[in-house]
């Protein structure tokens, strides 16, 4: 059990850790709640201060992953409990359906015959993907997933679409259990709500948008496309007004910093055009 280590959470933190685990010769699972591995980095518009695209980081990690026998992982997956104690622990986890094997090819087929949508949670909500979608153009593992909350009653279009075989409705949860001798949290963060900062209006005034919202807009593979554009209209960006630090060192919100958001605010890139 010792040489064995689960890491939660697959985002740049997570990866770094298994692979770097696994070429010192452990054994390392990664456990990730979404349907792709990558976290909010993948999200990210650029890196400060460097401004390189996060693609270029997570696809190495994602290389070194394929080409490491010793790192395994399981997306769409949660701890259901864990005992023991260091060096033996017991942990049971429980993998949701995708609804897509292996067979998958990514030819997108299922999407364009797909009659349903679902509010697209990569781009926190500014556009919309099928009910059968690729989490994003760079997704890893390069698999489509199924959500079945989005499709309309008794519809198999997917299904009929699809020559590969590759899309199983009758798919289930289940259960995994598994020794390690040791487990690593690299769960990451969550934007803060931010309708609860009620004097920046969030939602109630048109065109105020989050810090990591901006970001996609930013992103070429966003919901505009790279356009910096007011989600009102449509129409270009004259100028814009940062609210730095938010609910920060603020007792009724936040009591710390955020790490992130001062970096990513000063990204010139998106005005470079």
């Amino acid at each position: 059990m010792e040489n064995r280590v689960l890491i939660v959470g697959g985002g740049m933190s997570g990866l770094t850790t298994a692979i770097e685990a696994a070429e010192a010769g452990l054994e390392a699972t990664i456990i990730e709640r979404n349907t792709y591995l990558g976290g909010r980095v993948a999200q990210l518009h650029k890196y400060f201060p460097k401004l390189c695209p996060p693609y270029c980081g997570l696809e190495i990690n994602f290389r070194r992953i394929k080409q490491n026998p010793k790192v395994n992982f399981f997306t769409q997956t949660e701890i259901q409990s864990v005992s023991g104690s260091e060096g033996n622990f017991k942990v049971t986890v429980q993998v949701s359906p995708r609804y897509v094997n292996e067979k998958c090819t990514g030819c997108n087929d299922c999407v364009e015959a797909c009659p349903g949508e679902r509010p697209n949670d990569f781009n926190y909500g500014m556009d919309s993907t099928k009910a059968i979608y690729l989490p994003h153009e760079m997704a890893f593992p390069m698999r489509y997933v199924l959500d079945k909350s989005a499709c309309q009653s008794g519809c198999k279009a997917c299904v009929e679409a699809c020559k590969y075989g590759a899309i199983d409705l009758d798919m289930q949860p289940r259960t995994v259990e598994m020794n390690v001798g040791s487990i690593v949290f690299a769960t990451g963060w969550n934007p803060y709500d931010a309708t609860r900062i009620d004097n920046l209006n969030f939602e109630s005034i048109p065109n105020v948008v989050t810090n990591v919202m901006f970001e996609r807009l930013a992103a070429p593979n966003g919901p505009t496309a790279g356009r910096i554009i007011r989600p009102s209209d449509g129409k270009e960006v004259k100028s814009i007004a940062f609210a730095q630090c938010a609910g920060s060192r603020d007792g009724n919100h936040l009591e710390y910093c955020s790490a992130i958001s001062c970096m990513a605010s000063p990204n010139p890139a998106p005005y470079q055009r």
